[in-house]
């Protein structure tokens, strides 16, 4: 029940932050709105690294001075799908007139909703193999690491 309640904080912070969107919609100003996305841009880039990255290092030990290796492989593999997805999916980011991906008959909030699922994808499986390392009681990953990723991922 645990993992389950941890996996919903992500949800609860997406749902928070669309209804903040709804809220402020014409009263946020641009400085705010970028410094608001730089904060958020900060908490990815430090759970990516502390409960994703160095987990898989530090799992990889054994490899010695390539310990990196599997992590960077997975990295890259992982930058590739998204570019793929950003390839194959029409989407349309926000504040931008034309679409991106090939060309379809969507309607354009179709498209916004396209681009905010393939956003959410990473997040997503992050999380799930955060849990699931820590269900298989794997000694680097923690349900505390869990936790925090969740949180991190949430705001």
């Amino acid at each position: 029940m645990d993992i389950f309640l941890g996996l919903m904080i992500p949800l609860l912070g997406t749902t928070l932050g669309a209804a903040c969107v709804f809220l402020m919609k014409n009263q946020m100003s641009v400085q705010v709105q970028r410094m608001l996305t730089g904060f958020a841009a900060g908490v990815m880039v430090a759970a990516s690294i502390w409960s994703l990255l160095i987990p898989a290092i530090e799992q990889s030990e054994g490899l010695g001075k390539f310990a990196f290796f599997p992590a960077a492989v997975g990295f890259c593999v992982g930058i590739l799908f998204l570019l793929l997805l950003d390839e194959i999916t029409p989407h349309l980011h926000q504040n931008s007139v034309e679409s991106e991906g090939p060309q379809s008959n969507l309607k354009d909030t179709t498209k916004l909703l396209l681009a905010v699922t393939l956003h959410n994808i990473p997040e997503g499986m992050a999380v799930g193999v955060v849990y699931a390392g820590a269900l298989s009681q794997n000694e680097q990953i923690t349900a505390a690491g869990a936790l925090a990723l969740s949180l991190g991922i949430a705001i």
